[in-house]
């Protein structure tokens, strides 16, 4: 395989075998059955943590969170004690799409995650779901908006949940989310048709945040599909349009181009949270500011609900969780440092745990080598050692050396440990009353395990069992494309996909982007945070 050829990229954000295989086997998705007839199959493994940031940040550069810099929603700097919220300038280095348009291919990349703002070198670019607004500049170029608007008047961002019934409990929120999510994938789809008529394109992707939108409201109703058979019907009409919309795409797709169906991660079912930092303060490894002043206002507050003069607990903690994922770290988790030893800065899905280490915290209390050393592995035996009070499982799958996950750490910004949660459970670094929340009902989150499909002339059929990684993807298509390797990418050509060696040529690592991490204003930090709790990724 050394002639280069268009690459057709589709995204099925958080999609998964676990519920792609029952469609498929009932006939629900003819035109992606007919691609697994055809093409290859995998279980694509994400990154650790697999969530959306981290995920297609790898996705895209072809490397670790460590090199490209992106962990979770916020940027965390151990070094100032301070965060800030994700954007595509938070990415270290180049991406894919950088590169391809470097090389003079033509590119177009649809309603992706981390990429807003539009990378001006990277193509032609609609900005995904962490677009803050309509009113945002989400195109490049910057007249696609408009053009954009006037052929889709009502185009929308992302569907989200009743904010006055989130678990949709009530039948017409649950058939206003789902025709929402119709709605989306229609304009995603209208979108990707107006571009591809303007090809020939070189590398085009459409992403859809749907399927992991879909996931998160309904897996209750997925998990437990003979208890709700009429909502899981239809959650099945959803997938059904899904499938209908990519035969659409797939016609018009650039010809003989290899086609890639992928998703950044798995899903699964969720049934509690885990709070690290509660625990830190229990074992005496974290302190909290205002602690005696904090006690003697829940004490008057409590005397004063008991009056009636004040809003009752259900309420403040509510506004504590908001106050907690709007405000940056500093503010959120109020620590006294020269009392703190360990701390999680950052967790959705796993928890990132660093040190208070002298010479890298301004306030750093554990000193580097012995100290630091003996702490990490005092703090790795105990948290391995928490159990579930239900059922006196561990609740931590694995407790990880960041050095070892993120061996490459340029920006100085790695942590300390990886708190791997048991499946079913997720990692949250709120410092509340209590260190475990088990939910009354199943809800659904992220697993390492994802999809991957490959279909076109050259691919070889049936399902692939050398262990590929989203970080593959990258070198996969810059080699489908001709074009070489950059020797920094962490991922490696998926040569098994071909019935062909495929012709692998390396370049010197490209010269990293200046990474902008403060790329969204307060109020565009806002209105993003607010989508996100919505969807469920910041509760």
């Amino acid at each position: 395989m050394s002639a280069a050829r268009p690459v057709f990229l589709i995204g099925l954000d958080g999609a998964t075998w676990d519920l792609l295989d029952p469609l498929l086997s009932a006939g629900d998705l003819p035109t992606l059955g007919a691609l697994v007839a055809s093409g290859g199959r995998a279980t694509l493994r994400s990154v650790a943590p697999p969530i959306t940031p981290a995920a297609w940040s790898s996705f895209m550069t072809g490397k670790r969170p460590g090199k490209h810099g992106v962990y979770d929603f916020r940027v965390y700097d151990p070094r100032s004690y301070c965060d800030t919220f994700v954007s595509s300038r938070a990415v270290r280095g180049p991406t894919l799409w950088e590169l391809l348009t470097q090389a003079g291919r033509r590119v177009a990349v649809v309603n992706l995650p981390m990429m807003y703002p539009p990378p001006p070198r990277a193509g032609t670019v609609v900005s995904g779901f962490d677009t803050p607004s309509l009113s945002a500049v989400f195109t490049h170029p910057a007249a696609l908006k408009a053009r954009l608007l006037e052929r889709i008047p009502d185009y929308f961002i992302l569907p989200v949940t009743d904010p006055g019934d989130p678990a949709l409990e009530r039948d017409d929120s649950f058939e206003r989310f789902v025709s929402a999510v119709e709605r989306g994938i229609e304009q995603r789809m209208q979108v990707a048709l107006d571009l591809l008529a303007d090809g020939p394109w070189d590398a085009f992707m459409i992403h859809f945040q749907e399927t992991d939108v879909l996931q998160h409201g309904t897996w209750r109703y997925i998990a437990d599909r003979d208890r709700y058979p009429s909502r899981w019907e239809r959650v099945r009409g959803a997938y059904r349009r899904l499938d209908r919309a990519l035969a659409e795409l797939l016609r018009a797709a650039p010809p003989a181009a290899l086609v890639l169906v992928l998703s950044d991660h798995g899903f699964g079912s969720h049934t509690g949270r885990l709070f690290p930092n509660s625990l830190l303060r229990q074992w005496g490894y974290l302190s909290r500011r205002g602690q005696l002043r904090a006690r003697l206002r829940r004490w008057l507050r409590k005397q004063l609900a008991v009056l009636g003069l004040v809003e009752r607990r259900a309420a403040r903690v509510e506004a504590w969780a908001t106050r907690v994922r709007e405000e940056g770290f500093g503010r959120a988790l109020p620590l006294r440092w020269r009392g703190t030893r360990a701390y999680v800065a950052m967790a959705e899905i796993y928890g990132l745990l660093y040190l208070n280490l002298r010479g890298r915290e301004p306030a750093g209390t554990v000193s580097l080598g012995v100290e630091a050393e003996r702490l990490l592995g005092e703090l790795r035996a105990r948290l391995l050692a928490v159990k579930d009070p239900r059922d006196g499982g561990p609740l931590f799958a694995d407790v990880a050396p960041g050095e070892l996950l993120y061996p490459d750490d340029p920006l100085g910004r790695r942590p300390d440990l990886v708190l791997v949660p048991r499946p079913g459970f997720t990692v949250h670094r709120d410092l509340t009353h209590r260190w475990i929340d088990h939910y009354p009902a199943v809800a659904g989150t992220h697993r390492l395990e994802g999809v991957l499909l490959a279909a076109g002339d050259g691919v070889r059929p049936g399902v692939l069992q050398d262990g590929a990684e989203l970080i593959d993807l990258a070198p996969t298509v810059l080699v489908t494309a001709g074009l070489p390797i950059p020797e920094d990418m962490d991922g490696r050509v998926l040569a098994e996909l071909f019935t062909e060696p495929p012709v692998i040529r390396h370049a010197p690592a490209a010269a990293p982007v200046a990474a902008e991490e403060g790329a969204l204003s307060a109020d565009e930090t806002a209105q993003v945070t607010r989508r996100l709790q919505a969807l469920g990724y910041l509760e």
